[in-house]
């Protein structure tokens, strides 16, 4: 179960922005590129992670509050910090963000962070050195001296001056491959679904149904949205309950995080 949590963290992050962890506090998106910043006060306009767990899972409050504290337990550092597999690690007064969700928030291209920011402190000093190079050239033309060597030296080029500014921009506006759009599988019209992996891109979730993660053939998993937008990889669906329990836990043997989503 710690993994669904992990993803459904992921997911809020990505479809909604926020994210509200009880006894831990909030994770929101902001910027551009998008980062993900914590803070130990939870917002009231943050969505708690087991209400997504209750709603998505089928399943009581009390259950998914059950459910989230036996993640916290195994999420939980000696350290004190809290590490979410794909998601990041959250320490007092600080968020490191993971390669994963960081692909998932600025495009498959996207730079890590300590990138993005080192990039960002690189275009500081080239406006600083075109103002500089800029403000030479400047006292260069003005300069009253008639006789002196500088006034005799060549002019130099624009092209000096520019063609470095021109490379880094080309290096930065160049947009990430868009997804081909393919045709999205039939969703389940039965009540009950084994549910093995939920996304918030479609994409992702073809992705899991590829992998075969329970070994039952590529073909045999559906991808149905969920009412919130959310992507969840079926892999049985039935209309009596306790043939879902036991695919569950026929499953369950091949990997830990299998569920069942009741449909309303």
């Amino acid at each position: 179960m710690s993994n669904v949590v992990n993803k459904l963290i992921f997911n809020c992050l990505v479809q909604y922005g926020n994210v509200a962890l009880p006894e831990i506090g909030s994770l929101r998106v902001e910027g551009e590129p998008k980062q993900v910043f914590f803070s130990e006060t939870i917002s009231d306009n943050h969505i708690p992670v087991t209400d997504i767990m209750a709603e998505h899972g089928g399943i009581s409050t009390e259950e998914a509050q059950r459910l989230y504290r036996d993640w916290l337990t195994v999420a939980r550092q000696e350290d004190g910090t809290i590490v979410a597999e794909g998601v990041g690690v959250i320490s007092p007064r600080r968020f490191d963000i993971d390669s994963e969700l960081n692909r998932a928030l600025n495009g498959d291209e996207a730079l890590p962070v300590a990138t993005l920011q080192r990039r960002r402190r690189g275009w500081i000093w080239w406006i600083v050195a075109l103002i500089v190079v800029g403000g030479g050239v400047a006292a260069w033309l003005l300069c009253p001296c008639t006789k002196c060597a500088k006034c005799e030296a060549e002019q130099p080029t624009e092209e000096v001056v520019v063609e470095p500014a021109v490379e880094e921009i080309v290096e930065e506006v160049v947009p990430a491959v868009a997804e081909p759009k393919k045709a999205t599988p039939p969703a389940p019209d039965k009540r009950y679904n084994v549910a093995v992996g939920v996304f918030s891109i479609k994409y992702n979730a073809r992705a899991c149904a590829k992998q075969d993660p329970l070994g039952i053939g590529a073909e045999n998993y559906t991808i149905t949205p969920f009412p919130s937008g959310l992507w969840v990889v079926i892999a049985y669906s039935t209309n009596n309950l306790n043939d879902a329990e036991r695919m569950r836990k026929e499953y369950k043997k091949i990997q830990k995080d299998v569920w069942v989503y009741r449909r309303y």
